[in-house]
């Protein structure tokens, strides 16, 4: 046998030379949120919002859980009953890059609930593309001041991060 066929003789072929990629993981982040909110009113009234979220997240492509910050910014046109607001997230992450999330908001608040949970997409950069969930703090009805909370964010990508 020649060196060529020797090679060859050692390949595998069949099912078993098919490529398999590892399951992509989602990324898993728990923290904080610190949001400037001039508060909501009995009738929708139009804002503008503006804080930082501080996370610790875990899984994706990261190697140990990382401290990962936010830049947090929206526009609403919200009541005491009824959350009406696209929100933008900006995440740096720890080797740099970032990823620009948007959540739009359409929902009814119910009383007494002191967080909500809302889905989005991140946009661009890191895992664009990628689906997010967000459990977020709700706006206090009254007076303006912070809306500060736990906040938790999963972000599931579609595909391998380059």
């Amino acid at each position: 046998m020649t060196v060529g066929c020797a090679a060859a003789a050692l390949l595998p072929t069949g099912p078993a030379a098919v490529a398999t990629s590892a399951p992509v993981l989602p990324v898993e982040c728990a923290g904080t949120s610190d949001i400037e909110s001039e508060g909501l009113k009995e009738q929708p009234t139009p804002q503008t919002y503006r804080g930082t979220r501080s996370y610790v997240c875990s899984g994706g492509d990261l190697l140990a859980p990382a401290a990962v910050e936010s830049v947090v910014e929206g526009t609403a046109n919200s009541s005491c009953t009824r959350l009406s607001a696209i929100t933008r997230e900006t995440l740096t992450w720890p080797d740099g890059t970032v990823s620009e999330i948007e959540i739009p908001i359409e929902v009814a608040i119910e009383p007494g609930a002191v967080d909500l949970r809302v889905t989005g997409t991140v946009m661009t950069g890191k895992y664009a593309d990628a689906g997010v969930t967000s459990t977020i703090p709700i706006p206090h009805c009254g007076l303006p001041g912070e809306v500060e909370g736990p906040a938790a964010m999963t972000i599931t990508p579609t595909a391998s991060v380059a």
